[in-house]
């Protein structure tokens, strides 16, 4: 052997050494009838947002007349082995006896951890010679390392490769669902499985192009399915659901890998047609899916090509504007929002599951810049819906207290004057929305410009801006706390 070889780590070393132990059962172990996913006749999977989703499958198995330890493979490693339900199909009685959900995976630590108490053998390669010297060793602990009792020492450093003579009966290639039954005759059957697993989960992606204008969106809405489940599902009726659902508690809860995306390739596709299930919405995908193991797909949803949209410029002002005296002038750049109605006259009218909004745009010659992104909630038919895309580099507000008293007043009672100028260095004239929060009971006592009275706590005004101009806002407001 090269000394390069005797180099690698035990892991490997012993993870190649498993590969050439013999697998059959050991002696006295109940033989298997395996039900694989090369046996699936049907997989419908239902994939929710919180991380959730329901897998639902029928398999083809052959029973025997009596007892019958099926071993279905391919389950996901992330299943809630509470939810899984087992049900047989055949001509004959079949009486389910129990089931087990088997996740002790063989690797070279299991192997390792399965045979403390118990005598392997330690292979020893002369670095000069090449020759191998055998010994019998006791596996005493495998806790942070490996302890040895070989003869009458104890070594902790591995001294060779290990041997082991057969697998633990427990240990598995794969996370198997078992189910025990009785069956009163031996036939083909139908086996169907159902159960919910961590590990898969869904989002909408919202993709819009903003015309030159700024009042139409063309606006793309994309489901992005994440399967970081361990399992794959190939051809599988693929469900979406939108909605937040109550787990209730989760008693097991594997450790689950870290995403690898494989696939994000969205392609345009007829519209997916929602409908109503409870109190949330359903999105069947009308063609046969395949997702892979730590795979992100991507499958278009719907899209309007032609969504009137209004942008707004706000400014906002806080309640502690009111409460006490500033002698700095502060000056902030205007809020950028863009505003449209979820109906069927702007080429929508759907329920639009919560997720990410992207707002790309172009400027004389200058095409798809991103604009900015935010995150919508779930938004019925009829919603009107506001992104938020960041700040104005042009659109600025520049707020000076002009005066602040108590003298005179009612006690918890005071008078807050304020002056708020406004800027538009852009080419284009804009609206800008001043909205100002007012703690407690207040009433404007004068004011500049007209304004609205939005809530309990809101004051708005809607001020336009010439290109390149300026306007300026004032106002005096009492509140008593």
């Amino acid at each position: 052997m090269m000394a390069s070889d005797r180099s690698i780590a035990y892991g490997i070393r012993a993870a190649l050494l498993a590969a050439v132990v013999a697998a059959s059962p050991a002696a006295g172990q109940e033989a298997e009838r395996i039900a694989a996913p090369e046996d699936r006749t049907q997989l419908e999977l239902t994939v929710y947002n919180g991380n959730l989703a329901l897998v639902q499958e029928t398999r083809r198995i052959g029973l025997a007349k009596g007892t019958n330890r099926i071993a279905l493979t391919g389950v996901s490693p992330a299943m809630q082995p509470s939810t899984a339900a087992v049900a047989i199909r055949a001509d004959k009685p079949v009486v389910a006896i129990d089931q087990t959900f088997a996740f002790d995976l063989l690797t070279p630590e299991a192997l390792l951890r399965h045979s403390v108490g118990k005598t392997v053998r330690i292979i020893r390669t002369n670095p000069a010679t090449g020759e191998e010297k055998t010994e019998s060793a006791k596996v005493l602990s495998a806790q942070n390392g490996v302890v040895l009792q070989i003869g009458d020492r104890i070594e902790t450093d591995l001294p060779g490769r290990i041997v082991y003579e057969s697998l633990p009966a427990t240990l598995r290639e794969k996370p198997t669902l078992l189910a025990t039954v009785e069956a009163a005759a031996a036939e083909a059957a139908t086996l169907d499985l159902r159960y919910l697993t961590a590990g898969i989960t869904w989002q909408a992606d919202y993709v819009a192009g903003l015309d030159k204008s700024g009042t139409i969106l063309s606006l793309q809405a994309v489901a992005t399915v994440t399967n970081n489940s361990g399992a794959a599902y190939d051809g599988a009726a693929l469900r979406l659901v939108a909605g937040t659902i109550n787990q209730g508690p989760v008693a097991f809860q594997p450790e689950m890998r870290t995403l690898m995306a494989k696939d994000a390739a969205a392609a345009a596709a007829p519209p997916v047609p929602q409908q109503p299930v409870g109190d949330m919405h359903l999105y069947p995908i009308p063609r046969k899916t395949t997702l892979g193991d730590r795979e992100t797909k991507q499958i278009v949803l719907f899209e309007a090509p032609h969504v009137p949209a209004t942008r707004e410029y706000r400014i906002v002002g806080d309640a502690g504007f009111h409460m006490r005296r500033f002698a700095e002038p502060v000056t902030v750049n205007a809020d950028r929002l863009l505003r449209f109605k979820n109906d069927k006259p702007s080429g929508l009218g759907v329920p639009m599951p919560a997720g990410t909004f992207r707002v790309y745009g172009g400027a004389d010659n200058v095409s798809d810049t991103f604009l900015g992104a935010d995150r919508i909630e779930h938004s019925a038919s009829g919603a009107e819906i506001v992104i938020a895309l960041g700040t104005a580099f042009d659109v600025t507000a520049r707020r000076v207290q002009t005066d602040f008293r108590t003298q005179g007043l009612p006690k918890n009672a005071y008078e807050s004057a304020h002056e708020i100028m406004l800027k538009n260095a852009s080419s284009r004239p804009v609206t800008v929305k001043v909205i100002e929060h007012l703690p407690g009971d207040w009433s404007i006592l004068a004011s500049s410009q007209s304004y609205k009275k939005m809530a309990s706590d809101q004051v708005e005004w809607e001020i336009a801006l010439p290109a390149e101009g300026e306007r300026t806002l004032t106002y005096q407001a009492r509140v008593q706390r």
